[in-house]
């Protein structure tokens, strides 16, 4: 198995586009940091994790959230422990059937072969149509 950084993450984004949370989770640090770059009126779920578990807890949610139309990570390069990667990206929302077709840009920290820290940008003005789309075909099928 890999343990240079670049192939940690290249390996666990081939298990995120897989869907397979086992393999991610056995790829994070026990102090695992995610700090999601989406303000909390945008997405109540944006801001800062911390710990294997509460990082695993959040991507379970997505995998319940989404489908995957597509998951391309694109100009992955390594600098020793840091990793940095655009990923081109197209999620179903499962209940309304909303797609959001963007892209994210990811700085990761690896060391001791696990992935220690995880920084995601997206681009705001899509994401917040995103989720304001969302809200209201859930409105619609609430009413």
């Amino acid at each position: 198995m890999p343990r240079d950084p670049q192939s940690i993450v290249e390996g666990l984004y081939a298990s995120w586009k897989a869907r397979d949370l086992t393999q991610v989770h056995a790829l994070l640090s026990d102090d695992m940091v995610f700090v999601l770059h989406i303000p909390a009126d945008v997405a109540p779920f944006g801001g800062e994790m911390r710990g294997k578990a509460a990082v695993t807890a959040a991507l379970q949610g997505l995998l319940d959230t989404y489908d995957f139309v597509a998951y391309e990570p694109q100009s992955v390069s390594a600098n020793g422990a840091q990793v940095n990667a655009e990923v081109r990206f197209r999620y179903r929302h499962k209940v309304t059937g909303e797609l959001i077709d963007s892209r994210l840009r990811h700085s990761w920290v690896v060391e001791a072969a696990k992935i220690k820290r995880l920084e995601e940008w997206h681009d705001l003005p899509t994401v917040k149509t995103f989720f304001a789309r969302v809200a209201l075909r859930a409105a619609d099928k609430t009413a």
